[in-house]
């Protein structure tokens, strides 16, 4: 441990500093982003040259770049999302909340319904991408917790607008801990409260096999940027024996019940406060030591104020006693609310808010934060958004939002939940791609010496190899390596393997007398589907297989763990149906889909499903394809209540005659997505 030199107290783990006393922070990067979904906007917006990514209105009404934004859900690690943030976004988000993972023990599989009215459930396991956060978060312990979570939230700290606030949602295994790294990053004076989240009814017996008090509770800190936040006071409505209690008096005209406060205030003050008022001719003076305390409006007097209360009816009075403040029941707001919350519920098992997502919120508990320190048209962002419970709750409170998360399954649940928000406004997905890929690769195979491109491409090439279990095969141009008696071929990190690439592949392949190739690549160029598959086979007699390089090879641990698995390219086949005789209507049909790798399915699952189309749990078309985003123009899903899914789409009327070309997406039950392109003419 390094000679420090600390004059207060101050958490300190292994890692925090290097040998020399020096803070170790990793601040991520700033990359590009690239945004591969548009959902719920017109074309009219492409054409006139696309939305502005970073369009930022300080005001929901008072900015003209106010209809520029667009809602952000974003697939990456969380740290290089924020450090890409902030470029355009430091000061000026409203309001964070997290609820990081905390358990040590987590268990991230999930469950995802196959099949329609007589659903199965399949128990998945998360990829290694999708437990990395979890994963290298816990790897060295509370170590490597603290190292997380330290770069983040100073991250977070940046983001925060001056007049934001920031909650970490935590449960008793690190909360404590989590409160000092606070107290450092944000400051002590900036805590504002310790809230108390009873999530669960009472335990009974003894816990994990030894005696304990039930733990029933999660904790949530409370921070701020600085002591001028946003501050919304919550209520909670009044219980009956509170009602009978205070509210018993009750006016015979009206029935209104109402409670009799004080009039005073301890303390002597100048002025008419201390001296005497008139109600109905008699003079009252306050107690001795007390003044008057009426709640006085600008330039208004004691007196001024007894009569706009007594004309308001708001004021009891009895010859000979002290007068005092009639407060009705029906216009009390509630008890402002505490620091312990024992009235919101976890998410309930036939809850219609139900998505079996493991770490789910209660939406009610996310409402309460969101109306306490932020006001509408502000930003919301949640860097863990896991099921995606704060972002709809900002979208159905009118709050502009940003969220992130790193699982697959996370983003395609999330996505779906806000399609099911009435009149939800568009949105984007984004993700960092190529940009994350290049920059990894710089990191991974860079030398001190600033080694050449072709050399770190060559690096980079012979890492996929190894990880593939093949060996470098030189003589090749396009084919880089072999495993057993099949040719191997690499993509490049920051493109798509293109049709021509893969043509050229094959034809090498063939020249070389080999009947076997397999081409991994991170991305497909549209249009790589079965029938080039099949014509390799049929022109150059060449078994081709198309596997996906998983985003987990840029992950240390998942390497080092042997988590990685390459994937087969799904099939899916999708036909145009006309609807006229001049091609202008047209609706879509799905066809055929195969997950290619069934391993991820268990056998007795698999003997339920019936049909190809079980496998799929949401599909979508851009009618109007530009080979740039894909622009959501139409889709349909399953949801708990209705697992029936659309094969055939709703009819789409082309207004011009002219060659278009048609995005399908579908989405697995797993959160994967397939495109398929398919080009139409309309007469």
């Amino acid at each position: 441990m390094p000679n420090l030199n600390i004059t207060k107290p101050e958490l300190v783990w292994p890692g925090k500093y290097d040998d020399a006393g020096k803070r170790i922070v990793n601040r991520g990067a700033a990359l590009p982003f690239q945004i591969i979904e548009t959902i719920r906007e017109g074309r009219a917006t492409r054409a006139a040259g696309g939305p502005d990514l970073f369009a930022f209105a300080s005001q929901k009404n008072d900015s003209e770049d106010s209809d520029k934004w667009h809602n952000k859900l974003i697939w990456g690690d969380n740290l290089l999302v924020m450090s890409s943030l902030l470029q355009q976004y430091a000061g000026k988000i409203d309001l964070i909340y997290i609820d990081p993972p905390f358990a040590t023990g987590a268990d991230f599989s999930f469950t995802a319904e196959v099949g329609e009215e007589d659903s199965v459930d399949v128990i998945k396991q998360q990829s290694s991408i999708e437990e990395k956060a979890y994963r290298d978060t816990w790897g060295r312990g509370l170590e490597s917790y603290l190292t997380v979570l330290s770069d983040r939230l100073m991250l977070m700290r940046d983001l925060l607008s001056p007049t934001g606030s920031l909650y970490v949602h935590l449960g008793w295994q690190v909360s404590c801990h989590i409160k000092l790294l606070l107290d450092e990053i944000f400051g002590e004076t900036m805590f504002q409260n310790e809230i108390v989240w009873k999530r669960q009814t009472a335990k009974g017996g003894a816990f994990d096999g030894i005696g304990q008090y039930g733990r029933i509770h999660e904790t949530i800190w409370f921070y701020t940027k600085t002591d001028q936040y946003k501050w919304n006071t919550q209520y909670t409505e009044y219980d009956q024996k509170h009602i009978d209690q205070s509210y018993k008096n009750i006016e015979e005209k009206t029935g209104r019940r109402f409670s009799l406060r004080d009039l005073t205030a301890a303390g002597s003050r100048s002025g008419d406060s201390g001296r005497e008022i008139v109600i109905k001719g008699e003079k009252i003076f306050p107690p001795r030591g007390r003044h008057w305390a009426v709640g006085l409006k600008p330039g208004e007097t004691v007196q001024q104020a007894v009569d706009r209360l007594l004309e308001a009816d708001k004021l009891w009075y009895s010859n000979g006693k002290m007068p005092r403040l009639k407060l009705y029941l029906d216009e009390m707001p509630g008890v402002p609310l505490q620091s312990i919350w024992t009235d919101v519920l976890s998410v309930q098992a036939q809850s219609m808010e139900r998505l079996d997502y493991a770490t789910q919120k209660p939406e009610s508990l996310l409402e309460r934060i969101i109306k306490a320190s932020s006001n509408e048209g502000d930003i919301v962002a949640d860097f863990f958004c896991g099921s995606g419970t704060t972002l709809a709750t900002a979208e159905k409170l009118g709050r502009r939002w940003i969220g992130a998360d790193l699982g697959r399954f996370a983003i395609h649940t999330t996505r779906k939940r806000l399609l099911g928000v009435p009149e939800c406004k568009p949105f984007q997905i984004l993700n960092l791609g190529q940009y994350e890929r290049k920059y990894w690769q710089g990191v991974m195979f860079g030398k001190p010496d600033n080694s050449p491109e072709a050399a770190l491409v060559a690096e980079y090439v012979r890492f996929i190899l190894e990880l593939y279990q093949a060996q470098p095969c030189p003589g090749f141009r396009h084919i880089h390596g072999r495993k057993g008696r099949m040719l191997v071929a690499v993509g490049a990190v920051d493109a798509p393997v293109t049709i021509t690439q893969v043509n050229e592949a094959v034809t090498e392949c063939a020249a070389a007398g080999q009947k076997d190739l397999h081409i991994l690549g991170w991305e497909w160029e549209m249009g790589m589907n079965d029938p080039i598959i099949k014509q390799a086979k049929a022109s150059h007699g060449v078994t081709l297989r198309l596997m996906t390089i998983p985003r987990e090879v840029m992950e240390k641990r998942a390497v080092e763990c042997g988590d990685i698995r390459f994937f087969d390219v799904a099939y899916l086949k999708a036909e145009v149906e006309p609807q006229d005789k001049a091609k202008r209507k047209v609706k879509v049909e799905l066809k055929n889909f195969a997950i290619p790798d069934t391993e991820l399915i268990p056998e007795e699952v698999r003997q339920k499903i019936s049909k190809w189309s079980d496998y799929i749990d949401y599909w979508a078309i851009d009618w109007d394809y530009r080979r740039d985003t894909f622009m959501n123009q139409w889709q349909t899903y399953r949801t708990r209540t209705d697992r029936k899914l659309a094969l055939v789409s709703s009819e789409h009327d082309y207004k011009a005659a002219g060659k278009y070309e048609i995005l399908v997406k579908v989405v697995d039950i797993f959160g994967n997505d397939t495109s398929l392109l398919l080009e139409w003419k309309a007469k």
